[in-house]
């Protein structure tokens, strides 16, 4: 289902704004990304209610609703300074009504085999005052397209041999590393007394494990569940695209059901794979090494006339 919403005109001139050729490509840096995380956060602000529902609604057709309060605030992402989407939170009515914005950043573990994105549902937009709201996760994720280009990407083609493969693998790495990844998240996350474990994360679309999750519930919940399965749809004509990230009681998605008081507070991409860096990246860092060396060396004995990277542009 498709449903359409024209959040506020304001969008529109904003839109304008970021549009092809309106900033030249040498500027269009810091400020554009100014410009294009208020325009986020203010789409998201304003399809806010809709988009709830819309995501309610997804659940309910697939049997899997919540019980829970629910609602849509900003995602703010901490290496970006910026809005960069937004997110349903689900927990219990009073503390989700302190949830103003979900603070994304990025966490790599194993010499880069999993890179985890957190999710922290917190009470302050300022970042420098987080405030993270206990018994309260994430439900869904939404990306927002300011000129409606975004598409569904997983379609069902049946389960195939590469998909058995990569989901026994997956299902591997989560059990090796799973609780390890967890310990270190929490640490990152401030939670305390919110029972967590990562768990397998998989696509209904594409019928397969895709990476793990972490999950947090109360402790007599947390057992109860075993992978964390995805829907997507798209809300507004492809302005939004959302994923439903819901904990489920079972591995396999024919035979799941929601954990209702549980919720994402992280996902996590695995590479299931060693990790190495780009010969031809370590040269060109030996390379910049070496040219800062010289720079600094001349930098102390050239009255400023310097060489290498800073020739003509820096004065002492």
């Amino acid at each position: 289902m498709r449903q359409t919403y024209r959040p506020l005109g304001m969008l529109a001139m904003v839109a304008l704004l970021l549009g092809a050729g309106t900033v030249p490509a040498s500027s269009a840096s810091f400020e554009t990304k100014v410009l294009r995380g208020a325009a986020v956060g203010l789409a998201v602000t304003a399809a806010a209610q809709p988009l709830d529902q819309f995501i309610n609604a997804v659940t309910l057709r697939h049997n899997m609703a919540t019980r829970m309060s629910t609602k849509v605030v900003p995602i703010l992402s901490v290496g970006e300074k910026g809005y960069v989407g937004g997110a349903q939170v689900a927990g219990p009515a009073s503390q989700v009504r302190r949830v103003k914005a979900v603070y994304q950043y990025e966490q790599h573990f194993n010499n880069n085999n999993y890179r985890a994105r957190v999710l922290v549902p917190s009470a302050a937009i300022n970042p420098l005052q987080l405030q993270r709201v206990p018994k309260v996760g994430v439900t869904a994720i939404i990306d927002v397209a300011l000129d409606g280009g975004l598409k569904t990407h997983t379609v069902g083609t049946g389960i195939q041999t590469g998909d058995i493969i990569r989901g026994g693998a997956v299902l591997v790495a989560v059990k090796a590393a799973g609780p390890a990844i967890n310990q270190a998240l929490n640490a990152l996350t401030l939670n305390k007394g919110q029972a967590t474990k990562v768990v397998p994360m998989g696509s209904i679309g594409e019928k397969a494990y895709l990476g793990g999750a972490q999950v947090s519930a109360s402790a007599t919940e947390i057992d109860r569940v075993k992978a964390v399965w995805q829907y997507e749809d798209l809300f507004s004509n492809g302005k939004f695209r959302v994923r439903v990230v819901l904990p489920a009681s079972a591995l396999n998605p024919l035979e799941m059901k929601r954990v209702d008081s549980a919720g994402v507070t992280a996902v996590i991409d695995m590479a299931l794979s060693e990790q190495k860096r780009d010969p031809r990246e370590e040269r060109r860092w030996a390379d910049a090494r070496r040219r800062w060396d010289r720079d600094d060396r001349d930098r102390r004995g050239d009255n400023g006339n310097h060489y290498g990277w800073y020739r003509g542009r820096r004065k002492h």
